[in-house]
């Protein structure tokens, strides 16, 4: 499962300057919260009722993972989730972060 994974990384990473939003396109409510509870969610959360974002990202399936560097540029995109892609996010993290501290 992607969301636990995505926890855990928010949690190696925060200290190091790295955001994670998680972006819900269109559920809300009581159902919401209990998951974001049960997964103990402490990164940004933001809710897409109108698939603004979505669209802006070509996100057309779900879970879609899009890293974005420091200048917002979307670098790394992954259409569903398996634990490769999971190994995978820690590697283009730190690449990121190497990036971001070159410029």
């Amino acid at each position: 499962m992607e969301f636990p994974r995505l926890v855990a990384l928010h949690d190696k990473y925060e200290e190091l300057g790295v955001q994670f939003v998680s972006i819900d396109s269109g559920a809300s409510g009581a159902e919401t919260e209990s998951f974001l509870e049960e997964h103990n969610a402490r990164h940004i959360l933001l809710s897409d009722i109108d698939d603004k974002v979505s669209d802006a990202y070509r996100i057309f399936a779900i879970p879609v993972t899009v890293l974005i560097d420091h200048e917002g540029r979307a670098v790394f995109r992954h259409l569903g989730y398996t634990d490769e892609i999971g190994d995978r996010l820690d590697k283009e993290i730190e690449t990121l972060i190497v990036w971001r501290d070159a410029a």
